[in-house]
């Protein structure tokens, strides 16, 4: 998590969002950034933070992580948040470096069919190694707006920062 807040910057990102004006949200956003993209309008971009391991039964990579993180992602929208991006790093138990090269050409091949599945809301992107930079494989393209009321109550109060988030993970 770390890692990911250096590489976005930590200014104006939130670790471990778990509740918002108040009220606790399931699941908890793993990171929240507000970003001016104007002098008055924000984007408010959810991070869901997921690892890759090798599965010792289909000796390959298991891809559980990666279905369990779109889902929790996607709620992240019923949440206030504008977009959001499913960050898909790699354990430490993958055994090779071919392995996450075979994931990579998987996600590319399927580019146009997650794109049309996930929205236009979600992004997914992978990080190599802690550290590293992020590479992004599919890519949103617009802004969610709050369907109702109550998302539309829970995107101002982020906006407000009138959320609960953990302290002791924020980068200074």
């Amino acid at each position: 998590m770390k890692s990911v807040l250096r590489y976005i910057s930590p200014f104006d990102s939130y670790p471990k969002v778990t509740a918002i004006a108040g009220n606790r949200i399931y699941p908890d956003i793993d990171i929240l950034k507000i970003s001016a993209i104007s002098p008055s309008q924000y984007r408010m971009i959810g991070y869901e933070l997921k690892l890759i391991k090798f599965d010792k039964r289909s000796k390959g990579l298991g891809r559980d992580s990666f279905y369990k993180g779109i889902g929790e992602a996607l709620l992240y929208l019923k949440n206030g948040v504008h977009r959001v991006i499913l960050v898909l790093g790699f354990h430490e138990n993958v055994l090779s470096d071919e392995m996450i090269d075979g994931f990579h050409k998987w996600l590319l091949d399927n580019r146009e069919l997650l794109n049309r599945i996930l929205g236009n809301y979600l992004s997914v992107e992978t990080a190599l190694y802690e550290g590293g930079a992020l590479s992004s494989e599919v890519s949103a393209n617009s802004d969610f707006s709050p369907p109702n009321d109550e998302t539309r109550f829970l995107s101002e109060a982020l906006l407000k920062r009138k959320f609960t988030f953990d302290k002791s993970l924020v980068i200074k």
